[in-house]
């Protein structure tokens, strides 16, 4: 005998369907990051050299320019990269590179879209700090790098900030 209160069963009734979540393959991510870099050299090229000319002439201790070039330098760069990508970090949880790669940053957790301040924070400002320290910061810089070779294909400052790169659902 059939349950009355069960659950109506049959195809118009079926739960629908939670999207796939794909991770977004390491040449996407690759060019991507290419495409950022591109993007933001017309920009760093100059700033680099007019702050380094600066540097120079009014300071003569080679160890303290170097530390002002590459502090200054660093927090320069973000702001650069923050004025670039921000809207389409705000908005998409886009780079420009990843927007023509059609890859998205989502939380880990949540596959939702991080609020900027967050995201930057914890995926950008973080890994570009730690980057700028002396000696240890290049190794950083290739640990970054070399643990998209994982199954998850993240980086380290995708476990610093809880976040995935995924191809977008949208397609």
């Amino acid at each position: 005998m059939a349950n009355p209160y069960a659950a109506p069963q049959g195809e118009f009734y079926q739960q629908p369907q939670q999207p796939v979540i794909e991770y977004a393959s390491r040449d996407k991510r690759l060019l991507g990051a290419i495409i950022d870099g591109l993007v933001i050299l017309p920009l760093a090229v100059p700033a680099g050299f007019a702050m380094g000319m600066a540097v120079a002439m009014y300071v003569e201790n080679e160890i303290v320019a170097q530390l002002i070039n590459s502090v200054v330098g660093g927090f320069i760069g973000l702001g650069m990269f923050l004025v670039l990508h921000g809207y389409l970090l705000a908005t998409s949880g886009k780079t420009i590179g990843k927007w023509v790669m059609k890859t998205t940053i989502v939380d880990r957790q949540t596959h939702q879209l991080l609020p900027l301040p967050q995201l930057f924070i914890k995926r950008y400002l973080i890994m570009g700090v730690l980057t700028m320290i002396p000696f240890i910061g290049g190794l950083l810089g290739l640990i970054n790098v070399l643990l998209i070779f994982r199954a998850t294909h993240a980086c380290l400052h995708d476990d610093l900030a809880g976040t995935m790169v995924i191809n977008d659902p949208a397609r």
